[in-house]
């Protein structure tokens, strides 16, 4: 392990084992007194530490450094305990800017900046090219929820999409098993680290993944799953995928946490239609009342995955680095002087920022910060020239916004 890693595992040790979190890193980042290129380490707050009277920090937050320090001797240790994992495990890092990171993450806020794996990482950014699919369910699937399960897992594996699950009994379990059956890569998300096995049953796939795909978590080696790592699992499960399929679910399922990530995320819903009377159906069935589309076939469901992958494609071509910072540029002049825009700047402003994930007319408004009839008045255009249209209530790029 090189020294760059290290210092992204003593950087997950000290936001595991102390009260270090995201929030408080920015706020780290803000006082000037941390480089930015590297992961803050011990070092840093030790820097920090010796400054803390000084630093345009709030109380919480000097709280929080007081709290790192006092646990020096335990980040230590638990770094040697993950070293000692890492190498038992064949356990692989993935830190934010490496080149297997999920790109899709990094265009969301809130994802993990380090995560680990066992598998092939390589699958991680083929889903860039060749798009992804999360199929998520009931535990206690009915034979008709897993038989469709299968289908359309092993139909989408076999067009080259990669199937995103949470390895949890029953829905998730037929998922992975009819992608690597059809040939397919499929990733694995799991609520605990890297070397546990959860739930035992799944021993067998567990392994199977590890050899044929990829597992992975936000969770350090060793970490124990708990009930409450369960949502924020799901909110990656649907962060890594382009749509998202809810095979069954009932009214309290898990699943419905999935799908609700999905939808903030910009995500599509498909849900498979089931019967009214049966309660382990009525989430599922509420979620298409609330607007998820019916799950009929998989060439919809393809196709909609095509369409985000295709966006990708432009985006991510040789030579888009400079429009991208000219986009970046605009951003900022929106804030800072608006008034020097001109109408086509706000227009490549808008699709921008529709680009991250789609959104009504009153979101565009609010992060924007301009006033709404001149927002309806570019929106308008932009639908009559063809570069944008309604979806579901939501503003969505029709071409890429180049």
């Amino acid at each position: 392990m090189d020294k760059y890693e290290l210092m992204w595992l003593e950087n997950a040790a000290i936001r595991f084992v102390t009260r270090m979190n995201n929030k408080t890193n920015e706020l780290i980042i803000n006082t000037g007194l941390w480089a930015g290129d590297t992961p803050i380490v011990m070092d840093d707050i030790k820097l920090l530490a010796r400054d803390l009277n000084t630093l345009n920090l709030g109380d919480k937050s000097k709280e929080v450094i007081r709290d790192v320090m006092r646990n020096e001797e335990r980040v230590k240790l638990e770094v040697e305990k993950y070293l000692w994992m890492i190498e038992q495990y064949n356990i692989k890092l993935v830190p934010k800017d490496h080149k297997d990171y999920p790109y899709s993450w990094k265009k969301l806020s809130g994802m993990p900046p380090l995560i680990f794996a066992r598998g092939d990482t390589s699958i991680l950014s083929k889903i860039s090219r060749c798009g992804s699919a999360a199929i998520v369910g009931s535990r206690e699937a009915s034979r008709y929820a897993l038989y469709a399960t299968g289908q359309f897992s092993s139909s989408l594996a076999s067009k080259g999409v990669v199937i995103v699950s949470g390895l949890a009994l029953g829905t998730d379990r037929k998922a992975h098993e009819a992608c690597i059956n059809a040939g397919g890569k499929t990733v694995a998300i799991t609520a605990g680290g890297s070397d546990v096995v959860y739930p035992y049953q799944n021993k067998d796939l567990y392994e199977r993944i590890i050899e044929d795909g990829v597992l992975i978590t936000e969770l350090p080696p060793g970490q124990e799953v708990m009930k409450q790592y369960f949502p924020s699992r799901n909110r990656l499960i649907s962060a890594l995928s382009d749509v998202c399929l809810i095979m069954e679910a009932g009214m309290y399922s898990g699943t419905l946490h999935t799908a609700s990530f999905a939808g903030n995320q910009g995500k599509d819903v498909f849900v498979l239609p089931n019967s009214i009377y049966s309660d382990n159906c009525l989430g599922g069935l509420q979620l298409l009342r609330d607007g998820a589309e019916v799950l009929i076939d998989v060439d919809s469901v393809y196709e909609r995955i095509v369409h985000e992958t295709d966006i990708r494609r432009a985006v991510l071509k040789d030579g888009l680095q400079d429009e991208q910072d000219g986009k970046r540029d605009l951003r900022r002049l929106s804030r800072t002087d608006p008034e020097a825009l001109s109408e086509d700047d706000w227009k490549t402003v808008v699709c921008d920022e529709i680009s991250e994930r789609p959104k009504n007319i009153d979101d565009l408004c609010i992060s924007l910060g301009i006033p709404f009839s001149y927002l309806s008045s570019l929106v308008t255009m932009l639908e009559t020239e063809g570069r944008i249209a309604i979806e579901r209530g939501k503003y969505v790029l029709t071409i890429p916004n180049r």
